[in-house]
């Protein structure tokens, strides 16, 4: 197979970001895009390919290797399980379903049909975190002590609106939609989730959904690390916005992750160095020398579709597959329910 051929069922925002990198990149060949919304059928024309209101009616008439599904949450099953029938490789939009039983059954379909099921979390694919793993797993920064996140970005009233309110009620909140990749992101760079703890507050909009919360989170090691989280603030603090990787968002250059090892402590996205430089003389009263960290400037969105394209060719296996998804599901359920419950929650 020279050049996968694939096809993108659902061109919402991620949706359409996914078509604009698929039209850009040699290594696939975009086939068609699908939407139940006609208005959308302009993008297909910028980016060259046909469109259809019905997804299965481009798995009828398109001759597809692969497609990239980007449809909402609880569509995902349904629409996963259409096309691993058809023995076509999946590229799912994060998270992998919007509870666990689900989730299993989107693992079982592509096992039962033989196909590779490819979950997006592409924050995996971004090239300073993977140097931040690299510098983690070699201890260049020493024995890896905590990491803090922060993000506090502020959504507009139109978010929430119109076709959109579900956004404002239980299960749309920032938990599900967008603290997921920060989860995702502690459990690929810095190890397993052994424990979360988590208080979240309704001050900043008054919906019915969460829009601030605290989380405190053990890692594998005794690690441990803290998340300030709100979508209700002005501010210039959120991946997003700090790493430039997605237009639609302003950017600014701020540190969203910091890395606290024994030896140095590491600013993502600066990729900045923090360190004594005489180990013999170190202390809060000696200087703190700062270095920077040179990494390839690449699209992780790109990365992950020519990743894809090799895992549908069976050249690599997926990134992050259907089960290392689920456990992101998971203890992403897991912070859910100890607000819930305002109590820590042991993952087994």
């Amino acid at each position: 197979m020279d050049r996968p051929r694939i096809g993108l069922i659902g061109m919402g925002m991620i949706g359409s970001l996914h078509g604009r990198v698929l039209s850009t990149v040699k290594e696939a060949a975009f086939v068609a895009a699908s939407d139940t919304n006609p208005n959308l059928s302009s993008l297909s024309d910028q980016w060259g390919v046909p469109f259809y209101p019905d997804y299965r009616q481009m798995l009828d008439r398109e001759r597809i290797d692969g497609v990239i599904i980007a449809v909402p949450n609880k569509l995902h099953f349904p629409v996963a399980e259409d096309c691993a029938s058809r023995k076509l490789h999946i590229l799912l939009e994060k998270p992998i379903s919007d509870d666990l039983e689900t989730a299993e059954k989107i693992i079982e379909v592509a096992y039962k049909n033989d196909i590779r099921l490819l979950v997006a979390h592409h924050r995996r694919y971004n090239p300073g975190l993977e140097r931040v793993k690299e510098s983690i797993r070699s201890k260049e920064i020493g024995d890896l002590i905590g990491v803090s996140i922060l993000w506090a970005l502020h959504k507009p009233e139109p978010y929430f609106q119109g076709p959109f309110s579900w956004r404002a009620k239980k299960g749309g909140g920032p938990i599900r939609i967008n603290l997921i990749h920060e989860i995702d992101m502690l459990r690929y760079v810095c190890g397993e989730i052994k424990s979360v703890y988590a208080e979240v507050s309704h001050i900043g909009r008054g919906f019915e959904v969460e829009d601030t919360l605290g989380i405190t989170i053990r890692l594998e090691g005794d690690r441990i690390a803290t998340i300030f989280f709100t979508d209700s603030a002005p501010s210039d603090i959120g991946y997003e916005a700090n790493t430039g990787e997605n237009e639609f968002f302003f950017r600014y250059p701020q540190n969203c992750y910091i890395f606290f090892g024994k030896k140095k402590t590491l600013k993502f996205p600066s990729m900045e160095l923090l360190y004594y430089e005489d180990p013999v003389n170190e202390g809060w009263h000696d200087p703190i020398i700062r270095m920077g960290i040179k990494v390839p400037q690449e699209n992780p969105y790109e990365k992950q579709i020519r990743h894809f394209c090799r895992v549908i060719q069976g050249k690599e296996e997926p990134r992050c597959s259907g089960e290392d998804a689920a456990l992101t599901l998971r203890a992403t359920l897991a912070i859910e329910e100890s607000a819930r419950i305002r109590s820590p929650i042991t993952l087994s």
